[in-house]
């Protein structure tokens, strides 16, 4: 149990490295002058990594990352906040679970062009709902069809580009038993239109 601990908190561990350093490289390489420019109002395309399943039977492998955040509903005069449809996946890349996903992201576009973004909406997934087999390390979801929440802080490196911290859960919600989701945590970077 305590190998098991370890594994998971070293696993948590180089992944909060990661975003600390994503985070990081970009607030030292962007340039004000093209951060003032920056917009998400016309949608972004985006593509990254992220670890999968963390504190899962699925820990330890990848999840290339691609999204399309679609142009800005029109809701006239809104300040810093912006609400955008959106697409995606998660294509996990050693044959765990890979998971489609839509929704809604709001996204608060602070001075300097820093973005916080929350996601909401579902996923489906090519997962196994119960029994996977002996030995495959795959986790039990209960449902392939998922609500999925994301969290992202975002840094703009000029006026096209961005990089992410990005943490993203996917579960049932109890509609389905068991409901042991999926955590991913890991690194975007966007091209804004």
């Amino acid at each position: 149990m305590f190998f098991v601990a370890q594994s998971v908190f070293s696993r948590v561990s180089d992944a909060f490295s990661i975003l600390v350093v994503a985070v990081l490289s970009g607030l030292l390489f962007a340039n004000a002058a093209s951060a003032n420019e920056f917009t998400l109002k016309n949608g972004q395309f985006r593509v990254g990594a992220a670890t999968h399943g963390i504190a899962s039977a699925e820990t330890g492998t990848i999840d290339a990352n691609v999204e399309w955040l679609m142009p800005a509903f029109d809701f006239g005069s809104t300040g810093a906040f912006t609400l955008h449809p959106h697409v995606g996946a998660d294509i996990n890349t050693q044959g765990r679970t890979s998971a489609g996903y839509a929704g809604f992201a709001g996204i608060v576009t602070l001075p300097g062009g820093l973005f916080v973004e929350a996601d909401l909406g579902g996923s489906v997934n090519n997962g196994y709902t119960s029994n996977p087999p002996s030995g495959s390390n795959r986790s039990e979801l209960g449902c392939n069809a998922l609500f999925r929440e994301a969290f992202i802080v975002g840094v703009p490196l000029s006026d096209r580009l961005a990089v992410m911290a990005m943490a993203e859960h996917m579960s049932n919600a109890n509609l389905c038993q068991p409901n042991n989701g999926i955590t991913n945590v890991g690194v975007k970077l966007g091209y804004s239109f």
